[in-house]
């Protein structure tokens, strides 16, 4: 909760000297800079709060639905990995995101969901066996090599 503290803390600066420069160039002439100088300021507070605030917050927005997309894709539940980016992006700002994004890249699984091995049927009886019997365990019938 510190690092939510912590961007709103510079959230409201940017704001506020944006509009204490909007204050200053109403006053300009009990100031030594002109209207060019003053339009240069409040350029740049309007900029750190786009940096600080807007583009982190785009970033979030777009790993979420990629990350929510590709889950639903290899058959997971796309809503908990949302869930587990937005907690670690809260918890651990920009670097909570990349780690999230990082693990997710490591063990998602294939399009479709897990893996399965071929199945191999029983032709006596039908049933699942598995590849490597010899005889079917369930009517004992010998497979040839």
């Amino acid at each position: 909760m510190d690092k939510i503290k912590k961007m709103t803390l510079i959230a409201l600066t940017c704001i506020l000297m944006t509009a204490a420069l909007s204050i200053v160039t109403s006053a300009q002439d009990d100031f030594p800079w002109g209207p060019e100088e003053t339009a240069f300021f409040m350029g740049l507070g309007l900029t750190m709060c786009l940096i600080i605030v807007v583009v982190p917050l785009v970033i979030a927005i777009l790993a979420c639905i990629w990350i929510y997309k590709d889950a639903e894709k290899r058959g997971k539940q796309g809503i908990l990995w949302v869930l587990i980016l937005i907690l670690a992006a809260i918890f651990l700002s920009f670097i909570g995101l990349i780690i999230v994004i990082v693990v997710w890249l490591a063990i998602r699984p294939p399009i479709g969901g897990e893996k399965k091995e071929p199945d191999r049927r029983c032709p006596n009886c039908g049933r699942a066996i598995p590849m490597d019997a010899k005889a079917c365990p369930y009517c004992a019938k010998k497979f040839e090599e």
